[in-house]
């Protein structure tokens, strides 16, 4: 049991081995693609796709109908986000694929930081793993449990009757057991897709942004090195090289920003409404609920947005601290007007905040509590709209 935890704590290893399961090599060696397997990646998207035009039809067919229409849409806007930050990722696979490269450069070999790395590494590696366990139970659970009701239905009254986890409005009868059968086996492919792809690319940002804040705090511990035995017989006191890698983390930060900022745009848009969604599943009346999927995927989309918004939280922290580290570690009230010159401009630079955007967006905790407040009100006027119209 230790080995498999050992393993599963691995750098990227539940990344890769969820990318892997949609056909895709996140690691892919000189030459080669990242697609690995088309055919598997095309089934899984011509499914998904399939059921989000059925779930569609149910709501132009329900349209009038909050109840119905607020649980067709939370699984719609699932699947919409799966199949846009999919190809969002192929699409910009060469460069995020870069992106990983350069994260790890530094800590290739045995250099300062290299312990901080891996503790941050390991924990980013553990919760990658929990995230895991919820997409899984999510899928698991909306798979087995209407499946379970069925037989169960079929063995006490000896009639088949199907039940489904959500609405949809399908152009087959699903009443036979064959295309029940059939329907069943669709829908393996649907939800694998939503598990791996919510997992390989949030993880992966999560991952992306542990790792910028161990190259900020690797730079702090050199600061500090430096700042306690400063070499007073060069004219840049030995931090020349320090600077250097600080604009090259800049530039990283940068890149880091640009490679995912399509994919947190579309995260931040598609999660209010989907947060909206959810709550009306708790609070308005439905039938046939399958509430241990509701609880999986409750729990999934509070830490979908925890780590895209959190993450980019960590990273400006970790970039102000090193700012403040810059002007508290250095005696530059102690230097000479030629060294004093030298630390201007690093100063100056580090002071300005490193913020992570999506478009529109600026990450970090105010949009979270946006976020909350949005749906909150959008939550209120569904509830008010549907005792007014639904209850009378």
């Amino acid at each position: 049991m230790s080995k498999l935890i050992e393993v599963c704590l691995r750098n990227l290893w539940t990344q890769r081995v969820t990318f892997a399961r949609m056909g895709l090599e996140l690691q892919p060696g000189k030459g080669q693609r990242v697609l690995r397997s088309p055919l598997l990646y095309g089934i899984m998207v011509l499914a998904t796709s399939f059921e989000l035009c059925t779930v569609c039809a149910f709501m132009v067919e329900h349209r009038n109908q909050i109840v119905l229409c607020s649980e067709a849409l939370m699984h719609g806007l699932q699947m919409i986000s799966s199949l846009l930050k999919m190809a969002i990722f192929l699409l910009k696979s060469q460069d995020l694929v870069s992106l990983v490269r350069m994260i790890q450069d530094p800590f290739q070999g045995e250099d300062i930081g290299l312990d901080q790395w891996r503790v941050q590494n390991r924990r980013g590696q553990l919760l990658a793993a929990v995230y895991f366990m919820m997409c899984a139970g999510t899928s698991v659970s909306f798979w087995v449990m209407p499946l379970v009701m069925t037989l169960l239905r079929f063995y006490n009254t000896g009639e088949f009757i199907p039940v489904s986890s959500f609405r949809v409005l399908l152009p087959y009868d699903v009443t036979q057991p064959h295309i029940y059968a059939l329907d069943c086996g669709l829908m393996v492919f649907v939800l694998m897709f939503f598990c791996c792809s919510t997992t390989g690319v949030d993880t992966l940002y999560g991952w992306c942004a542990l790792g910028l804040s161990s190259q900020y705090r690797r730079l702090g511990q050199k600061l500090k090195t430096l700042s306690q035995n400063p070499d007073p017989s060069r004219s840049d006191l030995g931090l020349s090289e320090l600077f250097s890698e600080h604009a090259r983390l800049l530039k990283l930060v940068g890149f880091f920003n640009a490679s995912f900022k399509e994919i947190a745009f579309v995260e931040v848009l598609v999660i209010c409404v989907l947060y909206c969604s959810v709550i009306c599943q708790y609070i308005m009346p439905h039938t046939n609920q399958n509430f241990a999927f509701l609880g999986f995927y409750s729990m999934v989309v509070t830490t979908q947005l925890c780590i895209y918004l959190f993450g980019a939280e960590q990273v400006r922290l970790e970039a102000e601290g090193f700012a403040r580290q810059l002007y508290q570690a250095m005696p530059w009230q102690g230097l000479g007007p030629v060294h004093r010159r030298l630390l201007l401009i690093p100063l100056q630079r580090s002071q300005k905040d490193t913020e992570l955007g999506a478009y529109f967006f600026q990450l970090g905790r105010p949009l979270l509590v946006w976020i909350f407040r949005t749906a909150g009100s959008f939550t209120t006027l569904l509830n008010a709209l549907y005792g007014k119209y639904e209850t009378n």
